[in-house]
């Protein structure tokens, strides 16, 4: 194991995650950064680990880098927008775009200037073209901008959903929903409940051998706009093994028919992906009932804060979320005005779908 300080700006580039990490989320977590390294979804022929000086027995600030020959979340995004390439091959990444987390919020400024100075050193050593910083939230962008100065474009990439905890489920069901939806609500659970549909937390050796089950749905998910499937089976493993990783299942007796992958860290609850069998969605709408019983169980089991990810937006909007904009910034050695005018394109072409989704 290798580290080099830059101790003139205050951070150093590790090939190995600290003993000792400050999280600002999940996905910052000394457990999470370790196994997403070995998970295999995203190909990656380098990376490292940009952290701060350690801050007292807390530890250190972290930010990974990843150079990746092919990430499918970030392909499915070229292939949404039509620009599938032209962010060159290998492509930098200052964090995973699979990392969605809607407090993340600031980011120190050691680590940027870190990872931006790191990532131009590769850039200049190898074939990639340009860094990917995904996933940052308003504050976060303006931390980067200020740090080491405007991107070459900037993208509205996703949005992603959350919500504080109220006094129980049902001060939660009756202070977020309007009383029609609410009545909706409660109709949908008991019908499917009177139906035979379970929804239940599993964990361990029980949520593992569920996963070629899970599998299909997840999938099944990601097929729109001709997106790559975003896992495989062993991804999903690999998150399993993730500290504090669970699956919220939904079956019919022994069938599955839905399921969300979990992360339970401290009082919060990240529900991070996941699908339904689509045939069992009106007869037992088994979104809903994945969704208010990940919700109660948040609530029974001390939870204050849910991560409910991105996608279905206007659908988590109706249901009391609050969503908060993630965003990419795309940084080149050098200026180029030909894929400014490209990357605000995709932008506006994901903004579009957002509003309209």
């Amino acid at each position: 194991m290798t580290t080099l300080t830059d101790v003139a700006s205050g951070w150093s580039l590790s090939d190995h995650v600290p003993d000792q990490v400050i999280a600002s989320c999940l996905y910052d977590t000394q457990g999470w950064l370790r196994e997403w390294e070995n998970n295999p979804i995203e190909h990656r022929v380098r990376h490292a680990y940009v952290h701060t000086r350690p801050e007292g027995e807390d530890g250190s600030s972290v930010l990974p880098l990843y150079l990746t020959t092919q990430s499918p979340f970030w392909h499915g995004y070229e292939v949404q927008v039509g620009l599938v390439g032209r962010f060159g091959n290998p492509i930098v990444f200052a964090g995973s775009t699979y990392s969605m987390y809607s407090k993340r919020g600031r980011v120190p400024a050691e680590l940027i200037r870190g990872a931006y100075d790191t990532a131009m050193e590769w850039i200049a050593d190898g074939d990639a073209e340009t860094l990917v910083v995904p996933n940052l939230t308003k504050e976060g962008v303006a931390d980067w901008v200020a740090t080491v100065g405007p991107p070459t474009g900037r993208v509205l990439l996703e949005r992603t959903y959350s919500c504080e905890m109220s006094r129980d489920y049902e001060a939660h069901v009756h202070e977020r929903l309007p009383n029609k939806i609410r009545r909706d609500v409660a109709r949908r659970l008991r019908r499917a409940h009177e139906r035979g549909l379970r929804v239940e937390m599993v964990e361990g050796d029980a949520a593992h051998d569920l996963v070629p089950a899970a599998f299909p749905l997840t999938v099944d998910t990601s097929d729109k706009n001709d997106w790559p499937a975003l896992f495989d089976q062993e991804a999903l493993h690999s998150m399993l093994r993730v500290p504090g990783a669970m699956m919220l299942t939904a079956k019919l007796g022994d069938r599955l028919v839905g399921a969300f992958f979990g992360f339970r860290r401290g009082d919060e609850v990240t529900y991070m992906c996941g699908g339904v069998e689509y045939a069992t969605l009106n007869e037992y709408s088994t979104y809903i009932a994945l969704m208010y019983g990940g919700t109660r169980w948040a609530y029974e089991n001390g939870m204050r804060r849910i991560e409910w990810g991105r996608d279905n937006y206007r659908f988590k909007e109706r249901h009391g979320l609050t969503g908060t904009n993630l965003y990419a910034l795309v940084y080149t050695p050098r200026p180029q005005p030909d894929l400014s005018v490209d990357i605000a394109h995709m932008h506006w072409v994901l903004f579009d779908y957002i509003e309209a989704h």
